[in-house]
């Protein structure tokens, strides 16, 4: 990045259940853990950032005690918020009080979507809040591969009804109903919610529905090569990178129109839109580019030209370099420096 900042991960993901979001002692001593580890590896580093869904409460309150051992430290801190669930969570004054208090010591907190700009803004105030988009890195993704007899549909993400793969599901119905042949090839394991969800979507699995499990990211590239058409039907978003390294792979897409999904899924043009939870329309949009492969390569082709001209890495890699530099040194010392980044 620049070549003035010596990016560190230091990753705090865990194996296993997690029961995100909820109040459980599992989370409690985890969370206490992690705040440990940000204190200690946060010692004589310039700049923390901090990525999280940063709703419900449980979640936010986590992210401000780690924010909080790194402004102790002396740090600079960015809280980056991920996720679709920040826009419909923060409706209230108490929750954008809360808010308030649990980000109180981050110098900047940045949204991925304009509806969870909005509602950051609504909590604290113009100065502290940015908008950077997600991004790809267009060069390992696509050209797309020959089309599919049966086409296959694609869907990425965690298996869980809250995404919309049950309609996926009712959608797939109506279509064998209609004699339009395909395959739903599902890629993604648990959610946050706990492993109960996953056993919900498969169970309701028609048949013709490969579930592939997680893959790890280097390998994602090949899989939307070796597909036709990609399905987000979730019933809420913010920026979803699925969707976007789908485009980035030529794919078309039909989605639900949550989030700021529409500001790159362009009706009739990169793709196709749905209401959420509507699974006739998502047969019939499905429909639509099942039936003809051309439209699918002119729609995936427009897609990939969107991608190039707003949402690559060098963009977004340019936004995070000019945020770095704009949040002034650290605490415990003046004068310019060096930066170093955590990312937890």
């Amino acid at each position: 990045m620049s070549g003035r900042h010596d990016m560190r991960l230091l990753n705090l993901t865990r194996d296993g259940e997690r029961a995100g979001g909820r109040m459980t002692w599992s989370n409690v001593t985890r969370t206490l853990a992690d705040a440990h580890a940000v204190w200690r590896q946060s010692r004589a580093t310039d700049v923390v950032h901090i990525h999280s869904a940063l709703a419900p409460e449980v979640t936010l309150v986590r992210a401000g005690l780690l924010a909080a051992m790194a402004r102790l430290r002396g740090a600079r801190v960015i809280v980056h918020a991920h996720g679709g669930l920040v826009k419909l969570w923060l409706t209230t004054r108490p929750r954008r009080v809360l808010v308030r208090l649990a980000l109180w010591p981050a110098d900047r907190v940045v949204a991925v979507s304009e509806g969870g700009r909005e509602a950051l803004v609504a909590a604290l105030g113009h100065e502290r809040v940015l908008l950077i988009d997600n991004a790809v890195d267009l060069s390992a993704f696509g050209p797309p591969g020959p089309p599919h007899d049966p086409p296959r549909i694609l869907y990425v993400g965690v298996l869980t009804p809250r995404k919309g793969i049950l309609d996926l599901f009712d959608a797939s119905e109506i279509l064998r109903a209609r004699r339009v042949d395909h395959e739903i090839v599902l890629v993604g394991g648990p959610p946050p919610e706990g492993l109960h969800a996953e056993e919900e979507v498969r169970r309701a699995a028609p048949p013709a529905t490969r579930f592939l499990g997680p893959r790890p990211h280097e390998t994602m590239p090949d899989l939307y090569v070796s597909v036709d058409l990609f399905c987000l039907p979730s019933w809420w978003e913010a920026m979803p990178l699925s969707v976007l390294e789908a485009m980035a792979s030529g794919l078309a897409v039909v989605a639900t129109a949550v989030g700021d999904v529409p500001r790159v899924v362009r009706q009739g043009e990169t793709g196709l839109l749905v209401p959420p939870r509507d699974p006739l329309a998502l047969a019939e949009a499905l429909e639509w580019l099942l039936r003809d492969a051309d439209l699918r390569r002119r729609t995936g082709m427009e897609g990939r030209r969107l991608m190039e001209e707003q949402f690559s890495t060098t963009r977004a890699t340019h936004d995070i370099d000019r945020l770095y530099g704009s949040i002034g040194p650290p605490r415990r010392r003046s004068g310019s420096m060096r930066t170093r980044s955590r990312s937890t």
